[in-house]
C-alpha cells in the first residue's frame, strides 16, 4: 500500500462526508473517520486490492457507523427503562423488563420472543439474515440492499417473504 499520509489525504474529506450524511453530527464524523482511518492503518496488510482503497475505507467507515448507532441504541434503552441482557444468553437478545410488570407478565414476554427468534432461525439464510438486518439492527432497506449487495426490491421479497413466515409460524403456537 502506498504512503499512508497520502491515502488519508486523498480520501478523508470523502470518508468524513459519508460518515456525516450518515450521523448527521459533525463530532461524531470527526471521530469515526479517524477510527475509520486508524482501522484502516491498522488492517492495511490485509488489504487485498479486490476493491479499490476508496471502497475499502468507505466500507470500514460504513460499519463503524452502524456499530456506533448500534451501541447509542443500545444505551439509550438501557438508560430509559432500565433494559436487561438475558439472562440465560439463550439468543444474546437485550429484552425489557418493566418495573411494575408481574412476574408472569415478564415470563410471557420472554416465551413469546423467544417463540419470535425460534421462528426466525427456521427462516431460509437470505431471509434470515435480511430480517435481523432489519428488525435487530434496524437498518434501512436501503442499507440492507447495500451491504449485502442486493437491489432494494430484493430486500423487500425477502423481508415480505420472512415476516410472513414469522407470523405464520406464530399463529400456529397460539393455537396449540
Amino acid at each position: 500500500m502506498e504512503n499512508f499520509d497520502e491515502i488519508i489525504r486523498q480520501h478523508q474529506r470523502r470518508v468524513y462526508r459519508v460518515v456525516f450524511l450518515m450521523t448527521r453530527d459533525a463530532d461524531v464524523a470527526d471521530t469515526l473517520t479517524q477510527e475509520c482511518f486508524l482501522r484502516a492503518y491498522r488492517k492495511r496488510a490485509t488489504f487485498r486490492g479486490e476493491s479499490g482503497i476508496q471502497t475499502w475505507l468507505i466500507r470500514i467507515a460504513a460499519n463503524l457507523v452502524r456499530d456506533h448507532q448500534k451501541s447509542r441504541r443500545v444505551s439509550f434503552w438501557k438508560r430509559l427503562v432500565g433494559l436487561e441482557n438475558d439472562e440465560e444468553g439463550s439468543n444474546g437478545v437485550v429484552q425489557a423488563v418493566a418495573p411494575e410488570a408481574s412476574p408472569e407478565r415478564v415470563l410471557l414476554a420472554r416465551e413469546e420472543l423467544s417463540a419470535v427468534w425460534d421462528a426466525v432461525d427456521t427462516l431460509p439464510q437470505q431471509q434470515r439474515t435480511i430480517f435481523l438486518l432489519r428488525f435487530a439492527e434496524e437498518m434501512t432497506l436501503e442499507e440492507v440492499a447495500g451491504l449485502l449487495d442486493l437491489q432494494v426490491g430484493t430486500v423487500k421479497v425477502h423481508l415480505f417473504r420472512a415476516t410472513g413466515r414469522v407470523r405464520e409460524m406464530m399463529k400456529e403456537q397460539q393455537w396449540r
